[in-house]
């Protein structure tokens, strides 16, 4: 588990010094300018939801930084019973004050010891940093990450990756082939799989499920 542990505080390193630099917002979680894309990137983390749920659903947000997602869910009147885990204390502080009603974890989700599952497990954002890691270890630390989300799950998860359908590749990001990750997550983990790559971003969002009726 070393290099994943490495990664990880590759990564928290990272988004400390965001956080630290512009707070609780679009840039302060290393998202850019744009808040807008930031919204987009959240309606594609809730659409994993089933729509005919009645009441509300568990949640685990992996990588959740001040809460954001969290923010989105209310403003949306998704009902969610809300769990958050980050490996940056500042932003888990920030959240817990912004939202005391919910549960924020400090702690890294690869070694954190759950007391048991949750009805959808989300990542937004923490497939689509590589920082200066090997492309190799961050496939690695990909298939860990996707495959300890799912084994949290009792329905359904939802992540993001930057799509390998670019014209430009910057060093910095994490760029994965969306056909190649799609058969990675059908052959190791399930066949019940959507992928949402037609929104206006250089990314992609996939989602896995347990059964084809958790995500009606």
């Amino acid at each position: 588990m070393a290099v994943t542990r490495n990664i990880t505080e590759t990564l928290r390193s990272h988004y400390e010094q965001s956080f630290r630099a512009h707070g609780a917002t679009a840039k302060g979680v290393d998202w850019g300018e744009r808040a807008s894309d930031l919204g987009i990137r959240y309606d594609k983390m809730a659409a994993v939801i089933a729509t005919e749920t009645a009441g509300p659903v568990s949640l685990l947000d992996v990588g959740c930084g001040y809460g954001g997602l969290y923010d989105h869910l209310i403003a949306r009147n998704i009902a969610v019973a809300y769990t958050g885990i980050d490996a940056v204390e500042a932003m888990i502080d920030s959240a817990r004050e912004r939202h005391p009603e919910a549960r924020f974890i400090l702690g890294d989700i690869l070694e954190w010891n759950a007391a048991g599952q949750y009805d959808y497990v989300v990542s937004n954002g923490i497939l689509t940093q590589k920082l200066d890691v090997p492309g190799a270890e961050m496939d690695e630390y990909a298939s860990l990450l996707i495959r300890r989300m799912f084994s949290l799950c009792g329905r359904g998860i939802a992540f993001n990756v930057m799509t390998t359908k670019v014209n430009y590749f910057a060093n910095n990001l994490y760029y994965r082939n969306p056909a190649e990750l799609f058969a990675w997550c059908m052959t190791e983990l399930t066949r019940h799989i959507r992928i949402d790559h037609a929104y206006p971003l250089y990314e992609y969002t996939m989602y896995l499920y347990r059964t084809p009726t958790d995500q009606t």
